[in-house]
């Protein structure tokens, strides 16, 4: 006969305590959702408790404010960066992780290095090679830095060098297989949670920027998702509840992602953390 279980007091706590967190998380999604319906007025008189009448009307807004095409535009450029992020990362990883090379501990230093400087040190100098380079009307700027992210090779570093033997290494060049072909077809399908860590994380960076496409790109055709919600309104009043929608539009995808890769976000994450 099986026993009933001990209640422990401890446990019990610390159960209320994530339900308390959780539920202090959703409230202000909950008061987004909500405000999206409402105007100006509404908002400020304090009222932000009950459903607006003003959803139509601030749907319209975003629509006239083109924030659709906008979302095109911010998709191509994170889904861009996630790419060129994750496939140079763990490549780089790859190298660092199990080759060994002059001045390997070095270089690796100086790539931990570069992740403490903030990236408004470097931007002005960036903005004047972008143009130099008449690559400042493209989403180029946006993408191409992503090439070299410091912290997804410090992941997936950290990630392949317990998570990858060795000896594959050697029995894949047995068979006759390159360098390259032992990291496409040995090393990614391995280090598959990292990736999934890695391409969300880098997926939101891109998303959320605000600072670099705003400098980088002047044309309204080519905004994306910050900048547009940043321009919703006219010259003299900014139209919250329109500019609110947006948001809850805009946080779709990324919930999307989240939902579909919650799994493998959380098995990457939890073998970092104990290869770390």
């Amino acid at each position: 006969m099986i026993g009933k279980k001990k209640f422990h007091p401890i446990r019990g706590i610390i159960n209320v305590f994530v339900i308390l967190m959780a539920t202090v998380s959703i409230i202000p999604f909950l008061l987004m959702f909500l405000m999206s319906t409402q105007n100006n007025q509404t908002i400020f008189a304090g009222d932000i408790l009950s459903i607006g009448n003003s959803l139509a009307d601030n749907f319209q807004t975003i629509l006239d404010a083109d924030f659709f095409r906008s979302l095109l535009n911010s998709l191509i450029v994170a889904v861009s960066s996630t790419v060129l992020t994750v496939f140079f990362g763990a490549m780089a990883g790859f190298g660092f992780a199990k080759y060994n090379f002059k001045h390997k501990k070095l270089v690796f230093q100086l790539v931990i290095l570069t992740m403490m400087v903030p990236m408004e040190v470097g931007m002005v100098a960036f903005v004047w090679e972008m143009r130099v380079l008449h690559l400042s009307r493209t989403f180029l700027p946006l993408i191409l830095p992503n090439i070299a992210n410091a912290f997804g090779v410090f992941w997936m570093t950290q990630y392949i060098r317990d998570a990858f033997p060795y000896e594959l290494i050697e029995s894949g060049r047995l068979d006759g297989c390159t360098d390259m072909g032992i990291f496409l077809r040995m090393v990614l399908p391995i280090i598959k949670p990292a990736i999934f860590t890695l391409s969300v994380i880098a997926f939101l960076q891109s998303w959320n920027n605000y600072l670099l496409p705003m400098i980088m790109i002047n044309d309204p055709e080519m905004f994306t998702v910050p900048l547009v919600i940043a321009s919703i309104g006219n010259m003299f009043v900014a139209d919250y509840g329109a500019r609110i929608l947006a948001v809850v539009v805009g946080i779709l995808p990324i919930m999307i992602v989240f939902i579909i890769f919650s799994k493998q976000i959380t098995e990457g994450l939890a073998s970092g953390a104990v290869k770390g």
